[in-house]
This record gives C-alpha cells, structure tokens and sequence, in this order.
C-alpha cells in the first residue's frame, strides 16, 4: 500500500507527548518502528538525555532543531545510539517521519555536550554512488531499480511517499530495512 506522507488524511495519528518535551505531538505508525510525528509550533525539548537505539528521520515540512542542528525539509537525519540532546525544538512545527533501531527508550542525562555524531543529508540533490549512499546501518539512498531479497520500507523523493515493497522502483528512493 502506497501512502503519502504529506496527506493528513491518510495518517491521521494520535497525541503522544515525547518524553521531556513541553507539548504532545501526533504519532501515527507506519509498519514496525517507523512512524509520521507532526510537532506542532512552539514544540520544545529542553531535557537532555539520550535514546538506546539509533534514530533516523527525515523532515517533510517545517524546521526541526536537534541539539544545535537544524533539519530542513529533504534532509535526513542520523543520531547513532546514545547521543546525547541537549535540546530539541519546532518553533513553527514540523512533519518528520521517523524510525529507531530498537526500542526508543529515552534515558535523561546531565552532560552539557552532545557526545555523538549527528549527520544530515539533502536527500534530493546529494551525489548517489553505484550501489547507493549508505545513510545509517538500515538505510541507503538508491536511484536505480533492484529486486530486493526481502522487504523493506521504501519512501521516494521528492514525492515523500511511502511503501513496503520488494522492489525498489524507479528514482531517488530512501531504502531502510527492518533492525
């Protein structure tokens, strides 16, 4: 089944208040850890602390701040196990899909730097090498059709749709397979 992430429609979601943030968001699961999170304007975290699993996301609409980095629309995001936040901020509010490679546990620190990698890409105009552009230990950027051996999670850019497929069609494509 085929869904577009940007239709409210589509995914109309539930609230659910991130731990340590100021208001709730609206959480609606895709398939397995993935999911669309709306923040809505003048959502904060100012907690800090870390999650026990990797988290990957990439923002559709609006701006998203993750301990000093700011997420734009097209961009995706890494957060390796462990990293510290310091912050977290949607002043205008923001649409992300996001998904974690385990358990997203939230375990609240005292540090007063982040202590892991962030990374961001522009999915839409970074250089994709044969065999795709490795983006986390799930997930890679494709831009040619392939049979896969399984099944993963699929969404094309720029069209920010969404699929669990086989296959890997035509275009810019973000692959994540299950952890």
């Amino acid at each position: 089944m085929l869904i577009d992430l940007l239709d409210d429609a589509e995914l109309p979601g539930h609230p659910f208040l991130i731990p340590g943030s100021n208001l709730p968001v609206r959480l609606a699961r895709l398939g397995g850890s993935a999911a669309l999170v709306r923040f809505p304007p003048g959502w904060a975290r100012h907690e800090r602390g870390r999650y026990l699993a990797g988290e990957e996301l990439v923002l559709l609409t609006g701006e998203l701040h993750v301990s000093g980095v700011v997420l734009t629309p097209g961009q995706h995001g890494w957060l390796p196990a462990g990293t510290l936040r310091h912050s977290g901020a949607a002043p205008c509010g923001a649409l992300a899909y996001v998904a974690f490679s385990g358990q997203a546990a939230w375990v609240p620190g005292e540090r007063d730097e982040p202590d892991g990698a962030t990374c961001r890409t522009p999915l839409d105009t970074v250089v994709i090498p044969g065999g795709g552009l490795p983006l986390s230990p799930c997930s890679a950027l494709l831009d040619t059709p392939v049979p896969l051996d399984r099944p993963a999670e699929m969404i094309t850019v720029p069209t920010w749709t969404w699929e669990r497929s086989a296959v890997v069609p035509e275009g810019r494509v973000l692959v994540r397979w299950p952890p």
